[in-house]
């Protein structure tokens, strides 16, 4: 279902690919290498923060007060004249010493030049600023006329301090937590009865301050950010993207976190009033706002008194087996499968739900949830009908062109609804495409990957410049069956069985349905129980990265994306012109290694003694070339594959998995019906031309269809010959 490399569903994990292309992978590889203890988790989470900093940070960006102003034109300039308003009386306050208010305090240390002794003081300070804005967005003056030019809430800080949050397992503390309090009801901003202490669920964003305002320091209080950031994204189901703020000595900084961006504004210095002026305007915008505009996300509604969450789903333009003119279908869940665990890329998050209204709590229990809901932010293209990598689409035409094979009946998803989610960006507007341009509107321009560089999935571009944007869609879908993710599994036999059915269906979607998966990998492989409990079934998941080959420029479509450890040669070469089905069977090897070496969870995984010496553990390691070399050596011979078979775990009937990859591998690199120049994985010298080496990797892709077949008759042997084992088990 996700889209990280898979070090939490198995317990090795990749590291550190410096030239790494795809954005997703890349932070994946680079996230990885995580120890389980908390405080070691902590210290990867500030490094992961400080690497981001360095690479994706831009500062002195333009724009970002206006990016949170509403919508609406109305609403906009009853913001601006209240903004004026406020600033003008904060002004007034700060140049007549005697006139007494409530946040005396914070007037006279701006009059003192804003110095201070601690960082601790800095925290007082930026609570008397908010309470000024919070109490005057509160006068009746500002309720006046029509209802959807009213405030819709205040920004208020936590009343305590430098605290640990309630729930999180790290033990970090945030030094002032920023909430939404609504004036009024909503049902997309968290809102809670106050605990003794914060949650992450409920926070609108967080301020690090730091006592003064170097370039290191605002690069650190940056970092701290991003750790609390990516925190924020796993518990909050319905957050598109998050605001932060900084406070070093007397400048404060807004920030927003996107899927790709990393942007910080200038200077507000509170000691010179157009700073005083700006931050006191990006108060008010943020409490006049639209939620969108907050980075909530509209179309998941919060049921408080059902404990859980109203999704809603565009139905597909020609629905499966009915015709509708419903736009949206609506499930309900409070269960989820995957988290939006990452600070950048398709923050893809995964939920079981109900179709059926629920009535009480139990109704959204797990066991009453038949379809999965997969949200994620996809590369694409801005018009929908040039979309090559449109998940929904793509289900729906294999559902088409595959529903009569009942060999693969259940191997894929059936897709219930899907489509690009689309909001109405204010009360009077029509509803939009949710993207990241729609986001950042007029500042997209200025961070997207340039059109000129073969539209925004040119990865090698993105690599050249980490922190320039491609132009993302959000995205839903709904499907059934639900499946389980391969730590559930128990036995080798049950694995050969689940590749099989991955494996055939793969096929029939190349050679009936035109569409090629392209990212075989433990997290898009899933399985559940037969109805009768006794066997499994395969499911393969995750179109994302999937092509449709029969458009005709689809290659140009393509780039090196997939899940790291199982990314083929070819794949890591970004050959798109070679890429074929065989490159998936190329992961599904890689794959039965992997599970067969590190284990189906951490309770099997070797020590880190053993970890150290594992050939493996070089799939995902160093630069791109080293990872190609390694691969290339370890597929060349049985003997080099042996020496990294021979570390697969202890498991019964090990030998069985330890017989199937040698099996594939000599089909797929070492075939006795094919020629010399088809056998191995490391380039040759060509006798005839000596200009060009003989790749038996590239020269595969002739026998595509002749090798895939080959390849499944040995999955379906093995998988039928050891029926009898794997059900006994049961």
């Amino acid at each position: 279902m996700t889209d990280a490399v898979v070090a939490s569903e198995m317990s090795a994990s990749p590291r550190t690919t410096k030239n790494e292309t795809d954005t997703e992978n890349s932070e994946s590889s680079y996230m990885a290498s995580k120890s389980t203890g908390t405080r070691a988790l902590a210290k990867q989470n500030k490094r992961d923060a400080d690497f981001y900093v360095e690479k994706r940070l831009r500062l002195d960006f333009d724009g970002l007060v206006e990016l949170a102003a509403p919508v609406d034109v109305q609403l906009r300039e009853r913001a601006e004249d209240a903004a004026k308003e406020i600033s003008e009386e904060f002004e007034l306050i700060l140049a007549s010493p005697d006139i007494k208010d409530s946040n005396n305090e914070l007037f006279s240390w701006i009059r003192g030049g804003a110095t201070i002794d601690r960082e601790k003081e800095l925290y007082d300070y930026f609570d008397m600023l908010l309470q000024f804005v919070s109490k005057r967005i509160r006068r009746p003056n500002y309720a006046r006329g029509p209802h959807s030019l009213h405030p819709k809430r205040t920004i208020d800080a936590f009343e305590k301090h430098d605290v640990k949050v309630e729930g999180s397992e790290q033990s970090h503390r945030l030094d002032i937590v920023v909430e939404c309090t609504p004036i009024g009801q909503s049902s997309v901003i968290p809102v809670a009865p106050r605990p003794k202490n914060p949650r992450y669920e409920n926070l609108f964003t967080a301020v690090e301050a730091k006592k003064t305002n170097s370039k290191t320091e605002v690069g650190s209080a940056c970092a701290q950010l991003l750790v609390y950031m990516r925190e924020t994204y796993v518990t909050q189901w319905n957050r598109r993207f998050i605001w932060g703020l900084t406070m070093c000595r007397d400048a404060i900084r807004v920030y927003s976190f996107g899927n790709d961006h990393l942007l910080g504004s200038k200077d507000m210095r509170l000691t010179e009033r157009d700073g005083r002026t700006k931050f006191i305007q990006l108060l008010v915008n943020w409490s006049f706002c639209e939620e969108h505009r907050l980075g909530y996300d509209p179309t998941m509604i919060r049921l408080p008194e059902l404990r859980c969450w109203q999704i809603e789903v565009p139905a597909l333009p020609e629905t499966v087996g009915e015709q509708t003119s419903a736009t949206s279908k609506y499930f309900y869940t409070r269960c989820t499968i995957a988290a939006a665990d990452h600070l950048f890329g398709r923050h893809t998050r995964t939920f079981l739900a109900t179709n059926n209204k629920p009535t009480c709590v139990e109704d959204t229990d797990s066991k009453n949830c038949k379809y999965v809901i997969k949200d994620s932010w996809v590369e694409s293209t801005h018009n929908a009908d040039d979309d090559m990598r449109d998940e929904a689409k793509h289900l729906h035409k294999i559902h088409k062109r595959l529903g009569k094979f009942e060999d693969v009946k259940g191997c894929y998803p059936t897709i219930i609804a899907g489509g690009r989610i689309r909001l109405n960006r204010s009360d009077s507007s029509e509803a939009v495409d949710d993207t990241t341009a729609s986001i950042l509107g007029d500042l997209f321009n200025d961070v997207a990957v340039p059109l000129g560089d073969s539209s925004s999935e040119n990865s090698s571009n993105k690599s050249e410049c980490s922190n320039l944007a491609p132009f993302r869609v959000h995205k839903r879908i709904a499907t059934a069956p639900v499946g389980k993710p391969l730590r559930h599994l128990d036995c080798p036999l049950k694995l050969i069985k689940v590749m099989a059915d991955v494996m055939r269906v793969h096929g029939r979607m190349r050679w009936d349905a035109d569409i090629l998966h392209r990212d075989i990998s433990t997290n898009n492989v899933l399985f559940y129980e037969t109805d009768d409990g006794q066997d499994v079934c395969g499911l393969l998941i995750d179109f994302d990265h999937a092509i449709d080959c029969s458009v005709s420029n689809y290659r140009l479509h393509m780039d090196r994306s997939a899940t790291l450890p199982f990314m083929s040669i070819n794949n890591l070469e970004t050959n798109v012109e070679l890429i074929a089905g065989l490159d998936d069977w190329e992961s599904a090897l890689y794959m039965l290694c992997w599970i067969g070496t590190y284990g189906f969870n951490a309770n099997l995984a070797p020590s880190k003694e053993v970890y150290g010496k594992l050939k493996i553990r070089k799939w995902c390691e160093g630069l791109l070339d080293d990872i190609v070399d390694s691969k290339r050596q370890d597929m060349d011979s049985a003997a080099s594959f042996y020496q990294l078979t021979k570390a697969l775990l202890p498991y019964a009937h090990v030998e069985t998995l330890q017989d199937l990859t040698d099996e594939l591998r000599t089909v797929l690199f070492e075939n006795p019906n094919l020629g010399p120049e088809f056998h191995g994985a490391l380039k040759k010298p060509n006798k005839l031309d000596r200009k060009n080496e003989i790749d038996p990797v590239a020269n595969r892709k002739h026998k595509e269809r002749e090798l895939m077949a080959l390849l499944q008759e040995v999955l379906d042997r093995f998988a039928r010959d050891t029926k009898v084992l794997r059900i006994s088990r049961n």
